[in-house]
C-alpha cells in the first residue's frame, strides 16, 4: 500500500511540474481588452452632491475629432479632452478648484492617477491617462470652466 502511495505522489508531483513548466496560455480574444477611453465623467463638490456631466471629444492620432460611432483602431494614438461648464450662477457654490471625479470605463482599465481625492481643473486641468488591459494607453485633459 506504500509503494502506491508513493508512486501515486510521485506522479502526482510530475504532473504538477509538467503543468507549470507548460507556462501560461495566450488569453482568447474574447478576454482580451484594448480599450482605453472614457465613456462619461461627471464633477461634484461632495460625494452624495449633485455633479455635472463632462463633454468628452475624442481625437485621432492626427489631431481629427472622431465623431460618435469610432472604433478603437481609429482612437488609437489619440488623445481625449473633457470640459465641464458649469453655470456662472453655481460659481459661489461650485468650486473647480476642489472637486471630486468619477468615470465610468469598460473593465480591464486603469486611470493614473487615481480618482480618488480631490482635483483642481481650473486653467489647464489635469492630465489623465487610461490604460487598457493590453497596455495601450490613451491621455485625456480635464478642464472645468464656468459658462
Amino acid at each position: 500500500m506504500t509503494k502506491i502511495l508513493k508512486n501515486g505522489i510521485f506522479v502526482f508531483t510530475l504532473l504538477v511540474i509538467a503543468s507549470l513548466l507548460q507556462g501560461c496560455a495566450d488569453a482568447d480574444d474574447e478576454f482580451v481588452h484594448s480599450a482605453n477611453t472614457i465613456s462619461q465623467m461627471a464633477c461634484s463638490v461632495s460625494h452624495s452632491g449633485t455633479g455635472y456631466l463632462g463633454t468628452i471629444y475624442e481625437f485621432d492620432k492626427d489631431g481629427n475629432i472622431l465623431g460618435t460611432d469610432f472604433t478603437q483602431e481609429q482612437a488609437e494614438g489619440g488623445y481625449g479632452l473633457i470640459i465641464f461648464e458649469i453655470p456662472k450662477s453655481q460659481q459661489d457654490d461650485f468650486d473647480l478648484t476642489n472637486v471630486y471625479l468619477t468615470a465610468t470605463l469598460t473593465y480591464d482599465e486603469f486611470i493614473t492617477p487615481s480618482l480618488s481625492g480631490r482635483f483642481d481643473i481650473t486653467g489647464d486641468g489635469i492630465i489623465i491617462a487610461v490604460k487598457s488591459g493590453v497596455n495601450t494607453v490613451r491621455y485625456y485633459r480635464v478642464r472645468g470652466e464656468y459658462q
